[in-house]
């Protein structure tokens, strides 16, 4: 049955490979952001300061989105 239905309807290439982000606030997004310039900032300094700066607002950003992948799993 399966042979058939793959013969009649065909298959896909796959599964989308762009997840959408519909959870995403403008916390989230603020935080992404806020990541994205410290990791240029590190690159373009290669300071340990800059580096330690890229590390917490690497770890804000897992927190922020964390707590807000919480609060949707609940509210479901």
């Amino acid at each position: 049955m399966m042979e058939t239905a793959q013969d009649i309807c065909g298959m896909t290439k796959g599964p989308c490979r762009h997840n959408e982000t519909w959870w995403w606030d403008e916390d989230v997004a603020e935080a992404a952001r806020e990541k994205q310039i410290m990791y240029g900032k590190w690159k373009k300094e290669n300071t340990k300061e800059a580096r330690m700066e890229c590390k917490k607002s690497r770890q804000n950003a897992k927190r922020v989105k964390r707590k807000r992948n919480r609060r949707n799993v609940q509210m479901t």
